[in-house]
């Protein structure tokens, strides 16, 4: 029989400063998706950067969804490590589909290591949650920085189509100062 002293813990056993599937530092543990408010102090607003308050200024709060990935092993105020920005249709109503704006990662959990992988998690559990809600489709109007992402949609299913399919109620007016968006331009849609 092994005296208590030297037993030897589990391989699955966490060290003080971990929890199970960490690693001290920015390793991911238990991720969560969470819906927050979309305004431009709330959590995730400095990961998606501008395109929050430019779509605060185009589209009512009521319609814009901000999801952010959160790492439950780490403090309850910690920033989360990734976001997404999607706006859908009139509030009180089952939108049918779905335009994502941004999905971003955190910068220090882009690239490999730790963070590898985070952007496709929240994706997949994006699309998952859109389609708990009632969502069919997403739309994605890729712009000439959004190589990573388009690839990223590209991987998870997402095809090219011209044709936005926005029922009129879920149709926007774009403004005068967003020369790059046109009617014509190859969008990336998925069905849900």
């Amino acid at each position: 029989m092994s005296s208590p002293s030297k037993k030897r813990p589990p391989r699955y056993a966490a060290s003080p400063e971990t929890s199970p599937g960490t690693s001290p530092g920015t390793s991911p543990g238990t991720l969560l998706l969470r819906e927050v408010p979309a305004h431009p102090g709330a959590p995730g607003a400095g990961i998606i950067g501008p395109a929050l308050e430019h779509v605060l200024r185009e589209v009512p709060a009521a319609r814009c969804r901000l999801y952010v990935l959160t790492d439950l092993a780490r403090p309850a105020g910690a920033a989360p490590l990734a976001a997404a920005l999607l706006e859908t249709g009139a509030p009180r109503q089952v939108p049918q589909s779905a335009l994502l704006h941004v999905l971003a990662v955190a910068e220090p959990c882009l690239g490999r290591g730790p963070g590898q992988g985070l952007g496709r998690r929240l994706l997949d559990d994006l699309l998952m949650e859109l389609r708990a809600d009632g969502v069919r489709a997403v739309w994605f109007l890729p712009g000439p920085r959004d190589d990573g992402l388009r690839s990223l949609l590209g991987n998870a299913g997402f095809r090219a189509a011209t044709n936005r399919g926005f029922s009129r109620e879920n149709e926007r007016t774009y403004g005068y100062d967003e020369p790059e968006i046109r009617p014509w331009a190859t969008w990336l849609f998925r069905e849900l």
